[in-house]
């Protein structure tokens, strides 16, 4: 699950603290990187859009206000805006080059391999979903985003996202029979 970001830190960055715009980045990096690998279904795409969300927050971090939003929220919401406009740009396509898979650590070859058919597997699957279904999936269950802030990230209520979540799972099970992949 993602960490909340303490309020100071934030606060630090705004007035121009490098260190601590440093340590949201680090803080935040892999799961934007996450969140857009799975919305545009390409690594490298993901790469430079998750370095241009990062720029957007540096540019715009002072208009950022701590009680209107969590800090995550705010941050997904430019993540998801740039993955629309990637979408637009690309004619509505999703590519799907599945040559970099998602393993934080070293583990022994065999589990890797297992990793990265699943998560090949699951890129496919999301890409077969509705464009808010998979927002909220990815949000709710690959970056731990908390129901709250997925609906701030979203412009969404609270039970309009667990109604998402319900309908993308249920259609994520759909799917994955289908494909006769087996899930626990």
């Amino acid at each position: 699950m993602l960490e909340a970001v303490h309020p100071d830190l934030v606060t630090r960055a705004q007035t121009g603290d490098p260190t601590a715009t440093g340590e949201l980045y680090d803080h935040f990096h892999l799961s934007v990187f996450r969140y857009l690998y799975y919305r545009v279904g390409d690594p490298h795409s993901a790469e430079d859009l998750t370095s241009e969300v990062f720029l957007r927050v540096i540019r715009s971090i002072n208009s950022y206000h701590v009680q209107n939003v969590a800090f995550e929220a705010w941050l997904f919401q430019i993540a998801r805006n740039l993955a629309i406009d990637h979408y637009r740009k690309s004619n509505g396509k999703i590519h799907l080059s599945l040559e970099e898979d998602m393993i934080a650590e070293k583990d022994d070859p065999a589990r890797n391999l297992d990793h990265k058919l699943n998560s090949d597997m699951l890129v496919q699957a999301l890409a077969k979903l509705t464009d808010i279904q998979r927002d909220v999936i990815v949000m709710r269950f690959i970056n731990g985003l908390p129901i709250a802030q997925v609906a701030q990230a979203l412009h969404r209520s609270e039970n309009a996202i667990k109604a998402l979540q319900r309908r993308a799972l249920g259609a994520l099970r759909v799917i994955l029979t289908e494909w006769e992949v087996t899930y626990v």
